[in-house]
């Protein structure tokens, strides 16, 4: 649903919507809701089991009698617990905005107020996703350093899996980017719609 369709309902001639239009609205409104959330847990689930990945690997190699050296290799303790210290942000967040706006399906402007705190939330998340892939950059090259230091990386497979790691790094920044630019009109679209309102 775009907002320009949200625009139309205040915009509808006399600016007095029927029942049945308000009652359109406000299902696309819910729908679209809805939808979001969906999507927030579907994408936090994927993330969290890709970054268990890893750690299985890690767990495997050291039941087969591969030795780790905690006192040494501590910074892949810190890489993959950095994914849930971000989740657990997103999720006291998405628990916040659900209780601020438990009954959003009752009317339009309840489900627009959750819409636009919903994209706050989003814009949120992006800012926190950024942050932590500039502290991934450090935790990463520590982690590197450390495999080569107990002699499980030679320094071209360092080397190598460090710029596969930047690249990766770099390609999430720049997406996580271009997703929060994009919330920035949505969100005046959204709060210029709340403001009348009021």
């Amino acid at each position: 649903m775009s907002y320009d369709d949200i625009q139309n309902v205040w915009k509808s001639p006399g600016n007095r919507p029927s029942a049945a239009e308000l009652e359109q609205e406000r299902l696309k409104l819910v729908h679209a809701l809805q939808r979001e959330r969906r999507r927030f847990w579907t994408g936090l689930i994927i993330a969290l089991l890709l970054s268990i990945a890893p750690v299985i690997v890690a767990v495997v190699r050291i039941l087969s009698g591969r030795p780790f050296d905690l006192s040494r290799e501590w910074g892949v303790i810190l890489a993959a617990t950095l994914p849930w210290i971000v989740a657990s942000l997103f999720i006291r967040r998405q628990l916040q905005h659900r209780r601020a706006h438990s009954g959003f399906e009752q009317s339009v402007s309840r489900s627009l107020r959750a819409m636009l705190d919903a994209n706050l939330a989003a814009q949120h998340r992006a800012r926190i996703v950024l942050g932590s892939l500039a502290l991934d950059i450090p935790v990463m090259g520590w982690c590197l350093w450390q495999l080569q230091a107990v002699g499980k990386a030679r320094p071209h497979e360092a080397a190598s899996l460090g710029a596969v790691m930047a690249v990766a790094i770099g390609a999430a920044a720049i997406g996580t980017y271009r997703h929060y630019r994009r919330l920035l009109p949505k969100e005046q679209h959204l709060a210029a719609l709340v403001a009348e309102l009021e």
